[in-house]
């Protein structure tokens, strides 16, 4: 079994026509934010495979996918993601909106697939729609391979550690591991101690980070590109 293998059996050629016989809603609603990070892991290891972790409703995923077509990236991008929110999006009367329930169940996933069709990639963005330990479990079966994996999914210490830890083996020998909210300190120790364990640094670009080893880093930046460490272990810009 092999990454291709995996496309082929659970996304068949048809998958997205059969999707865009039906309408569905776009929603501009988003935490997206930090493109010049996207733009830059994406144009500097032009991967063939990506795994998000955790999508809402798609703009990350769309944008990685404007970013690949414009830089002629032949990419597909796997969104993993149950599409029910998390805790806080039914917890607070202000997200509770953002869920759009229709008899009691979220249509996020329906904002997905329209929001997807609406920037045209149909193609390349293929939902997934497990939880992430379950999710890792099936990618790990089939021995699916990315060569860059965005992390953007639960915000807690032992879901972030859970989530680094099951999805980091499914790296490609050269790929690049990434993800957002490390303002969040709990999140942001979780990604500094599995770090640490692992013998990476972690590079920190406004509320971005990635993991990264010194070579990673000469090959993100030109030589004379001035860096700081901010704590052991933490690299910034």
């Amino acid at each position: 079994m092999s990454t291709s293998d995996f496309f082929d059996n659970f996304f068949a050629a048809d998958f997205w026509t059969a999707i865009k016989r039906r309408s569905f809603p776009t929603d501009q609603h988003s935490m997206f934010g930090d493109e010049e990070t996207f733009k830059l892991v994406i144009e500097r290891f032009r991967p063939s495979t990506i795994i998000e972790v955790g999508s809402w409703k798609g703009h990350s995923a769309n944008f990685m996918a404007d970013v690949c077509k414009r830089g002629g990236i032949q990419a597909r991008i796997l969104c993993i993601d149950t599409f029910l929110g998390a805790v806080e999006h039914w917890h607070l009367p202000d997200a509770r909106p953002q869920l759009f329930r229709d008899f009691g169940r979220p249509t996020i996933f329906e904002r997905f697939l329209g929001n997807t069709i609406a920037r045209g990639n149909d193609g390349i963005i293929f939902p997934l729609t497990l939880d992430s330990t379950n999710a890792a479990a099936l990618l790990t079966l089939w021995q699916v391979k990315a060569d860059l994996i965005y992390v953007d999914a639960a915000h807690d210490a032992a879901s972030v550690k859970a989530d680094l830890t099951r999805f980091h083996p499914l790296l490609s020998d050269n790929g690049v591991m990434f993800g957002d909210d490390c303002q969040f300190e709990p999140l942001a120790g979780a990604v500094h101690a599995f770090a640490e364990d692992h013998n990476f640094h972690v590079f920190v670009s406004s509320r971005k980070w990635m993991l990264v080893t010194p070579g990673m880093i000469a090959s993100l930046f030109a030589p004379s590109f001035a860096m700081r460490v901010s704590r052991e272990g933490w690299v910034h810009p």
